[in-house]
């Protein structure tokens, strides 16, 4: 059994699909099942039940997983010393980003940091926040950022804070929103509560509503007129419609919030640190807000 075969594992345990798996270990699925196979053999028991919905961890795999998670993070961290021992940085980082963020903030941060440190094995995944922050409970990853407040006990940096804004085609701007299609999208709680009563403040109860997946999605129908919708202003980049900052009856701004959290053990390793000053560097006003 070698590094590749604890990577396979540890990935299927995550995906808990085959196909998944292999196409993002870019693997043959014969060639995986092969390799499962043999893994199984040379530890005398099943490590996976496979069903028509997925795979799921036997027992056995439930300890062979808490014992080849420690080998590769062991593994990571050999590498991590010896590039340091170097003077160079280099490792592996694992970065979980929100699908928001990933979509309009990333690929501009990776392109600065893998210029500037190109020796660097990058892992970057992107999720819905609460799943990013799940993995980041696991250990999974070495940073998570997130979009939404939420709970975690190591280190914890706002990034950036955006105006949540409504937004109406040119053409629509004097149709009164009652008589207009709301394009919604699903979200986090904390950002559906914050429209819920953004829209009973305001007695607004569309005559119609239409729910779409993606925040660009939700952006293009707007674009065309098919109706407004009350999204972040971190997708209106190349939005040509009208887009307005909005206010509880308060005065109190509605606004989204970007985190980056990470764990103190993490931070001690140069890619990782590096990675954050990168983030910091294409943030407004990053803060500390706790440094566990």
């Amino acid at each position: 059994m070698d590094e590749k075969d604890l990577t396979i594992f540890l990935t299927l345990a995550e995906t808990g699909n085959l196909t998944r798996t292999a196409e993002k270990l870019y693997l043959t699925q014969p060639t995986l099942s092969k390799r499962l196979q043999n893994m199984e053999a040379e530890l005398g028991a099943p490590l996976f039940l496979r069903s028509k919905q997925g795979v799921t961890l036997t027992p056995a795999g439930e300890l062979a997983r808490q014992s080849f998670r420690r080998t590769a993070d062991e593994m990571e961290q050999l590498r991590d010393h010896i590039q340091e021992s170097k003077g160079t940085v280099g490792g592996t980082l694992r970065v979980e980003a929100s699908i928001d963020y990933s979509a309009y903030r990333l690929p501009k941060i990776l392109a600065d940091y893998t210029t500037r440190f190109p020796n660097v094995v990058l892992n970057v995944s992107s999720d819905h926040s609460r799943d990013c922050l799940r993995k980041m409970q696991e250990g999974q990853p070495h940073l998570a950022i997130v979009r939404g407040n939420y709970e975690w006990d190591g280190m914890k940096l706002l990034l950036e804070q955006e105006a949540v804004c409504l937004i109406r085609s040119r053409s629509t701007l004097n149709t009164p929103l009652r008589q207009m299609r709301y394009i919604g999208r699903d979200s986090n709680p904390e950002h559906m509560s914050m429209k819920a009563r953004w829209l009973m403040e305001n007695h607004l109860e569309p005559a119609s509503s239409l729910n779409v997946n993606g925040l660009s999605t939700c952006v293009a129908m707007v674009q065309e007129g098919l109706g407004w919708s009350i999204v972040p202003e971190i997708c209106l980049a190349y939005f040509d419609g009208v887009a307005e900052p909005l206010f509880f009856a308060d005065g109190t701004p509605l606004t989204r919030s970007t985190y980056l959290l990470c764990r103190k053990r993490e931070y001690a390793l140069p890619q990782v640190r590096e990675f954050i000053r990168t983030v910091c560097d294409h943030s407004p006003n990053p803060q500390i807000l706790q440094e566990g």
